[in-house]
């Protein structure tokens, strides 16, 4: 993963999350790999990147610490919080970040995901696809509007 770009997001995001929270912010450099060929894709403002990559992290370990919920855990309690706490720490940081579009684009995705998940379906959704698909259709969307000027 890009060091200086996951350095910067997770200064960002911890600057942001709630000491009390005592959740560590890491991501593996696999989880991270999948967003980052989708950034340098697209002409996106490095702050823009960070913005993106945090709410990927954010949503990442969200459903991680929520993946980890099993009965009789004895760290079940700690998962769910974790877990709760961290997407409502993505729509805050989404907010702060003006990522309102995104965040209107990604809830029905997962929403199912977390249906799914209730529902014993662990499988894994790709994050990263869908944020690109995001990114497409903002990007035909404003070609749209800049052949209309």
């Amino acid at each position: 993963m890009n060091n200086q770009l996951a350095q910067e997001t997770f200064r960002l995001l911890q600057a942001d999350m709630s000491p009390i929270a005592g959740i560590q912010l890491h991501l593996s450099p696999v989880e991270g790999e999948q967003l980052l060929p989708v950034l340098e894709r697209h002409d996106l403002e490095y702050s823009r990147k960070v913005h993106l990559l945090g709410i990927y992290t954010i949503l990442t370990l969200a459903a991680k610490r929520h993946m980890e919920c099993v009965p009789h855990h004895p760290d079940l309690t700690r998962n769910i919080l974790d877990g709760d706490y961290l997407y409502s720490f993505y729509l805050q940081f989404a907010v702060k970040t003006r990522e309102l579009d995104l965040v209107a684009y990604l809830a029905p995705s997962i929403k199912k995901m977390q249906i799914r998940r209730a529902n014993g379906n662990f499988a894994e959704e790709n994050l990263a696809v869908i944020m690109e698909e995001f990114l497409i259709r903002e990007q035909r969307q404003q070609g749209r509007t800049s052949k209309a000027i």
